[in-house]
Order: C-alpha cells, then structure tokens, then sequence
C-alpha cells in the first residue's frame, strides 16, 4: 500500500528511497551526484500544463468561498481530469484519474489551503442584498447631506467636539434590542439619540485571568440571574446620556404628573433608563419600549442643553420597533372577514390627511368590516374580476393608505421628533453597540458572579465609560464608516478597514476602542 501510495504522487518506493539513502552515507559521492541519486529525471504534470495548473487553482478559490463544505480533493481532481482530456481532445477510456486524489490534496495546501473546523468564520448575510444596500445608501446620503448640523468629533490624538456650524443643531439618539441590557445613544447638531438593549448575566466573567500556583478562587458554572437595561446615549457635548437636573425633573411633573405614575417599570431617576430583573419584571415588548420612548420625548423638551435644536433617533430593525398598528397581511378580502382596525389615516398626494372607515356606519352591512375589496373601490384602484387575496393585496400594497408608519414613528411625530432606521445587518452603524461591549467587558472583568455585585458594576461602567470618553471615539468611528460607504466600499471592505484584524490598527467591534486604535484608520 506505501509503494502503492508514493508511485501515486511520483515519489520514490521504499527500496529505491533506502539504496540512495544508503549511497548518500557510506558511497562515492560523485557516483551519487553523476547518477541523479537515482531518481527518474522528467517535468512535473505542472511544467508540461502549467495553465492547468492555474485553472484548478482559480477553480479551488472558488470552491473554497462557497458557503457549503462540500468541497473535496477529489472534485478538483475530477476538475483536472476532465480539463486535461478537454486540452488533449482525447477520449478517455479508462477511470484512472492523471493526477491522484493524493496529490491534488497536496496542491491544496502548496497553494494556501488548509482544512481546519468549520466555524468562527466571518458572515456576512443580506448585507450586500439590493434592497439593504439601497437603504444603506440613502441612510449615509442622508447624513452626508445635513452632516455640518450634526455634533461631530475631530482626529486629534486626545478627540473633542467639532465647532458647530448650524444655528439649529440637530441632536441624534442611538437605540438597539438586545436580550438584557438596553441601550440608547443619542448625539446631536442635529440632535441625535441612540437606543439599546443587552443583557447582563452575574455569572458571566472575563475569558482570561492570572493565575498563581495552585490557590484559584470557586468559579460558578451557571449563568446566573440576567439584568435587562434599556438606555440612551447621546452624540452631544453635554454627555452621552440623558439625565435631568431636579429643577429640570421638576418642570417635567409639572406638565406631564404621569411621569410619577408607577406603571411597573423600573426607571432610572430622572431619566429614560430602564432596569429590568428578568423572571421578575415585564420583558421588554413593543409595549414596554413605546413608552419608554414616550418617555423619553416627555424629557427631551426640559433638558436645557438640547433647547432649540432637533432630535433624531437612529433605531434598528428589532420588532419592538417596526411594529405598526396594521398590516395589509391582517386584512381579509370579503365583507366581514378579519380587520385589524376600525379606520385608516393617510396622506392623500395633497400631503392631507384623509379618513377612511375599515366598517360599515350605514346601510344592510352596518358594523361588520368592508374587507379588501370593498376598500380597493372606495379608494379608486381597479381591481380585476375574480381577483385573489395575495394579489389583492399586492395592488394595495403600493397604495398610500398601506404604507404606514410603525406605532413607534407615529408616537415620534406626536413630539416632532424623527426616528431614522439602520440598514438591515448593519450593526457597525450603531455606535451604542461599541458602549454595551465596553460596559460588558468592565462587569466581566471585576465580576465576583453574585447579583448584587453585577447591579453595582452596571452602574460604575457607565461611569467608566463616560470618564474614559469611550463615546467620542464610537461617534467618530461611526462617521469614519459613513464616509466609507460614501465611497463605495462594501460591508466586508468596511468590517476589514475598522473593525477587522487586518485593520492596521486592530479595531475590533465587541472589543476594546482605544485612542491609539482609530487614529490610524
């Protein structure tokens, strides 16, 4: 089987491999030298067809980039097999392969190739889809556009707040849902919010640790209890996180007294943060989030730093905030079939709003639901006979009455605020994902995995990540990344230029931000 296996890959057997090696030791070395230690002298398969070999290599990259694992040593083999009859136009009458599965493997890893576990690879799925890569684009049009209004970040080596341009700065709010613990940004000349949510567990704890000789502390193995925050961070120079003063709170009562009503959330004082106990607690719904906002826009109007200026807040896609109060999906065909809501308010191309009934108020049919048909006709749309709901819903779906709000913009306008969507899978466009990790990896590392310990760690890493000035460099990496894509670069380019370890400067999303890091990028 060795002789077998080394006559393969054109090698020598073991006998011819022992004599010369015999002759290399105790022999003339002359003869040896004269002789070609023995060896059968001739090109490679490679020499005679060298652009073969460049053609199963390119087939081998390919290969390789697909997401299925289904590639072998044996399919580039058949590759090379069927390129050198096609080259030769011969017929092939045998099953034998010109170059053995053996040896294409070994090309596979002359040319870089490795098999190894497959996981811990980088995903990046919908991300250059034509529809998320649309929204992209006009998301970082849209900032591009209006961005002297916003507060922005200088390259210095120790970052500070640009000079503001606009006489109405525009403040922006940053918001994410993750399991646990929330967070919102907010950063402003247009005065922009951020929003998140992420979870805290007192059992997790930092990867690594010193050690010393034998003595180590107990280590839990469970999780522990889970903490939910829901919070706010804010691209202004007054501080990443919204907090009124106790005059400020005061004036706040005065107007609105239900924000001392107990409505079974826990509120951080005289702000818009929640604390969630997991298992204790409501978890955070689209209900809950509405009126954490609410909330939220309640306070924006007596902080006295972001007077005179609008408000933004940057979302994601989570349900909590895409949520509308119907869906076309919801509505049945015929008259008295299923209708999520009595009445439909749109803007007509007048930019007017018009009212238009879901239920009968007169006539055989008073109080039951119209259904789709009945509402096609009311609002002038032809609709063919014997049409199918799916394709009802299709031709009103491009009807104004149909593309609605979600409850959480609709909330938004009632206080002349505008909320801004990230582009699917776009995460790197959310600062307030840089602030989670940083406060995660702070009550990790000093973490002794009891819960009372973990309430006061969320607390002092909010602290930690405002005195170490964390937000200027989130918010300056967030422009460096919108002018990336101003430029042309894909998702992956972006990942690898600022978040990625072939990024000179080694930033990495979920890991530390350093000042050092980003003034390289």
């Amino acid at each position: 089987d060795t002789d077998a296996f080394l006559k393969d890959i054109g090698s020598y057997t073991r006998e011819t491999s022992h004599n010369w090696s015999w002759k290399f030791l105790n022999g003339n070395f002359d003869e040896f030298i004269n002789d070609k230690r023995g060896g059968k002298q001739g090109d490679s398969f490679y020499d005679i067809y060298p652009e073969l070999e460049e053609e199963a290599r390119a087939f081998a990259v390919i290969q390789c980039n697909k997401k299925a694992a289904s590639f072998t040593a044996y399919e580039l083999a058949q590759f090379i097999d069927n390129r050198y009859y096609e080259i030769n136009d011969i017929q092939k009458n045998d099953l034998k392969l010109v170059r053995s599965v053996e040896c294409c493997r070994l090309d596979l890893r002359r040319w870089g190739a490795h098999f190894d576990i497959n996981s811990n690879r980088p995903y990046f799925e919908g991300h250059e889809r034509s529809d998320v890569r649309e929204h992209r684009e006009q998301f970082v049009r849209q900032f591009l556009t209006n961005q002297d209004s916003y507060y922005t970040v200088n390259s210095d080596e120790d970052p500070s707040w640009n000079k503001q341009k606009s006489s109405r700065p525009t403040i922006l709010i940053c918001k994410r849902v993750i399991l646990s613990y929330i967070f919102s940004n907010m950063f402003s000349w247009y005065n922009s919010i951020g929003h998140d949510e992420s979870t805290f567990r007192s059992g997790d704890v930092c990867r690594k640790r010193w050690f010393l000789g034998d003595s180590t502390p107990f280590f839990s193995k469970g999780r522990g209890r889970s903490v939910m925050v829901s919070d706010f961070l804010v691209q202004h120079p007054s501080g990443p996180f919204l907090q009124l003063d106790e005059q400020e709170w005061t004036k706040a009562i005065r107007k609105y007294p239900e924000l001392l009503i107990d409505d079974g959330i826990r509120y951080v004082k005289y702000s818009a943060t929640v604390f969630a106990h997991l298992g204790v607690d409501s978890y955070f719904d689209n209900s809950v989030i509405l009126l954490q906002f609410e909330r939220l826009f309640k306070l924006i109007e007596f902080k006295q730093e972001y007077q005179t200026q609008s408000i933004e807040i940057l979302v994601d896609n989570a349900t909590t905030h895409t949520a509308k109060s119907y869906s076309i999906n919801d509505f049945g065909k015929n008259i008295g079939t299923n209708c999520p809501v009595s009445s439909i308010e749109y803007l007509n191309d007048n930019n007017e709003i018009e009212t238009l009934d879901c239920y009968f108020q007169s006539g055989p049919h008073i109080g039951q639901s119209k259904g789709l048909l009945v509402i096609a006709r009311e609002l002038g749309i032809q609709v063919p006979s014997g049409v199918k709901l799916n394709e009802l819903k299709v031709i009103l779906s491009n009807h104004k009455a149909f593309q609605n709000n979600s409850k959480l913009e609709n909330l938004a306008k009632r206080y002349n605020i505008e909320i801004k969507f990230i582009p699917k899978f776009h995460c790197e466009l959310n600062p307030i994902e840089g602030m989670w990790c940083h406060q995660k990896q702070f009550v990790r590392k000093h973490s002794d995995q009891t819960f009372q310990r973990m309430l006061e760690l969320i607390h002092e890493s909010r602290e930690n990540f405002t005195q170490k000035m964390i937000f200027l460099k989130l918010f300056r990496r967030f422009w460096r990344t919108i002018y990336a894509y101003a430029r042309g670069q894909s998702y992956e380019e972006v990942l690898k230029l600022y978040f990625g370890d072939d990024c000179s400067s080694t930033v990495i999303s979920h890991r530390k931000v350093t000042n050092s890091n980003l003034s390289k990028v």
